[in-house]
């Protein structure tokens, strides 16, 4: 990792958002690789402290985590207001005034919120659509008066979601797979399949859309057409659960591998079986995938700058939240506040999904 780049990247992130947490205890993770940022960026924003949560995980233990987030604050002068959490139960739980909802503080359930102290608040840093019960319990957050906001990737300061179709390049490019003049499949809806078809066109690719709803299905004779003349396919579907590749599938990677011999598949998210995939010998790219809902490879595969300017984002929204609470206005009230001055900001609304 580039640090004096990391350093830039930062500063820029946090004098264009206007970002100051001053005075105010924010609770993240320790991890590894640009995740270890984090950390820093909420005590390089003036942060009184930053707990910063870790556990172990398949990209590493819990003590790397933890030497790879002090060795940043470390180098950029913040030590003295970045503290390693290794316990769920820490009694300086209590004096949190910000969470964010990055990965090893998740799951924010009923245990974690009853160890916080009633003024909290947090930030998401995703849209509401993304939303997933197991990692947070928003029915007990509006039980106990908690304020809850997601940050808007698509925001003109940010953008982010033209990041998934880099990535979708970046992890072509491993397969051997030029783009430029290549016949591409888009698998996916919405945003992301959007954002990743316009990117791949953009760089000379030959690039179709399949959504996987009828009459769209992977085992659709317009999808058996488009697979027999495709260099790869990109999995990029955020909604859909249902299987699209493997024996329960829209279609089985035995079949596509009859229809095409030459595929291969870049995988950022969707459910798919990728040992059935590997035993029909079809190139895969990344390993290991994700199970569906989540991301295989995020923005940050790309580079750094996509993660600092989100967590930035998703900081500012939160330091919105926290000096509403700290003005004495408390759940939906809070969020209200925040969505009219911050356009940063987006809500869940009455259901999940949905924009107050």
């Amino acid at each position: 990792m580039n640090l004096k780049r990391c350093y830039r990247l930062i500063g820029d992130s946090l004098q264009r958002l206007n970002l100051d947490l001053s005075g105010l205890t924010v609770l993240t993770e320790a991890a590894t690789g640009h995740y270890s940022l984090t950390a820093s960026i909420a005590a390089l924003a003036h942060a009184k402290n930053v707990y910063a949560l870790t556990a172990e995980s398949r990209f590493g233990t819990a003590q790397e985590a933890a030497r790879q987030t002090t060795a940043l604050a470390d180098a950029w002068g913040v030590s003295g207001n970045v503290h390693i959490l290794s316990s769920r139960e820490d009694p300086r739980l209590h004096e949190v005034d910000l969470v964010t909802n990055l990965g090893f503080v998740r799951p924010i359930n009923r245990a974690l919120l009853g160890r916080l102290k009633p003024g909290v608040s947090i930030a998401l840093m995703w849209e509401p659509w993304e939303f997933r019960e197991s990692d947070l319990d928003l029915a007990a957050c509006r039980e106990l008066n908690i304020p809850v906001l997601g940050t808007q990737e698509s925001h003109p300061a940010l953008q982010l979601f033209d990041y998934v179709g880099l990535v979708a390049m970046k992890l072509l490019f491993e397969l051997e797979i030029e783009v430029f003049r290549s016949r591409l499949i888009v698998v996916g809806q919405g945003v992301l399949a959007e954002k990743t078809l316009a990117v791949l066109t953009r760089n000379g690719a030959h690039a179709t859309v399949l959504s996987g709803r009828p009459p769209e299905t992977l085992s659709s004779g317009k999808a058996q057409d488009a697979f027999r003349q495709a260099d790869a396919a990109v999995i990029v579907e955020h909604h859909l659960k249902e299987s699209l590749i493997g024996p329960d599938g829209q279609i089985t990677a035995f079949q596509l591998k009859d229809l095409n011999p030459g595929l291969s598949i870049a995988h950022i998210c969707g459910a798919v079986d990728a040992s059935q995939i590997e035993t029909a010998q079809i190139p895969l790219a990344p390993r290991p995938i994700a199970p569906a809902g989540y991301m295989s490879v995020l923005t940050n595969y790309v580079g750094p700058k996509p993660l600092i300017d989100l967590h930035a984002a998703g900081l500012k929204v939160g330091s919105g939240l926290a000096r509403e609470r700290q003005a004495g206005h408390a759940g939906a009230a809070a969020e209200e506040r925040v969505l009219r001055t911050l356009d940063l900001a987006v809500g869940f609304g009455s259901a999940v999904g949905g924009k107050r």
